[in-house]
């Protein structure tokens, strides 16, 4: 008679036999290399289209792609408080003390995208981890520098020298007008990232009511007729 096969000494320990666990699925190189090269709106309607046919895919993204509005690192509405030096004599007591979160467009409970482009540098971030200092850009604009020998052998052809402004060669031949540094400096401003989603919104002011105001809204509630319950006979 033929001997059983011997469990593990933990399957026997805990009484049950672990099943073998599936093979993981394997990316062929082609299709990865399809993947790579594939056009970005192409790519995106099959993300959208796999997120509306499996439901652990559309999960995982969630996960992984959105956050609630209450994670969402705040950026003042007033840039310039962004890269305002600390007074260094601050107290133990207001360091320690927590400020209260600032208003932005959405809810707390609201999700958003945890990655977006920030409007000063162009670069992605992620809006839960958004440090002072992160975005490094110039609030002004690139000016032409007319002085710089760069433009001596540019010839007429090629074109006004005003149209080279984003082009890396041609850097020298332009200023910053916020900094008066040169076309290819980094940056002068540095501050935390900023997009339409962290920022913050400011209320509105609104002025205080006076005696005349409130006199007209007395009587404007005076003419509103009264309307009468009709009696139950």
């Amino acid at each position: 008679m033929p001997r059983a096969k011997r469990q593990p000494l933990g399957a026997v320990k805990s009484g049950v036999r672990k099943a073998d666990s599936p093979p993981k699925p394997v990316v062929s190189a082609a299709l990865r290399t399809a993947i790579d090269t594939m056009d970005h709106m192409r790519l995106r309607l099959w993300v959208k289209h796999y997120c509306e046919t499996m439901q652990p895919l559309r999960e995982d993204l969630e996960k992984g792609l959105l956050v609630p509005g209450k994670d969402v690192i705040r950026y003042h509405a007033d840039s310039d408080s962004e890269d305002r030096e600390e007074d260094e004599e601050e107290s133990e007591e207001s360091e320690m003390e927590e400020s209260p979160i600032r208003p932005i467009s959405l809810g707390d409970e609201d999700l958003t995208p945890r990655y977006v482009k920030c409007v000063h540098c162009n670069g992605e971030f992620d809006v839960t981890k958004n440090d002072k200092g992160d975005c490094v850009w110039h609030p002004g604009a690139k000016d032409l520098d007319d002085e710089a020998s760069i433009w001596d052998d540019l010839e007429e052809h090629w074109g006004h020298p005003s149209d080279f402004a984003d082009e890396d060669e041609y850097s020298g031949g332009f200023k910053w007008s916020c900094c008066n540094e040169q076309g290819d400096h980094d940056g002068c401003k540095l501050t935390k990232h900023k997009s339409d989603t962290n920022a913050i919104v400011r209320k509105p002011i609104l002025p205080p009511a006076t005696k005349s105001s409130k006199k007209r809204k007395a009587e404007g509630d005076a003419d509103v007729p009264i309307r009468k319950r009709p009696s139950r006979r």
